[in-house]
């Protein structure tokens, strides 16, 4: 058998969860830009990106550290 994994506290998948959120929202910043997109513009997509993502990158996250870091299928 093997030995269980360490758990992860709520804050740090939180933190994980919001900077991976941050990060796919400064992807978009980069095609926003290349659009010429207008500011007010490009900070409210920003924004509603975090917003959205980081409860389901949140749920991903718990789910695979709950899981153990199980390979993904196909892998």
């Amino acid at each position: 058998m093997s030995a269980p994994s360490p758990t992860v506290s709520k804050g740090r998948l939180w933190l994980n969860s919001f900077l991976m959120a941050l990060a796919a929202s400064c992807g978009y910043l980069i095609v926003a830009l290349m659009s010429q997109h207008q500011v007010l513009t490009i900070v409210i997509a920003m924004a509603s990106i975090t917003i959205v993502l980081t409860p389901i990158f949140y749920w991903t996250n718990s789910r695979r550290a709950r899981l153990g870091n199980a390979p993904r299928r196909g892998a």
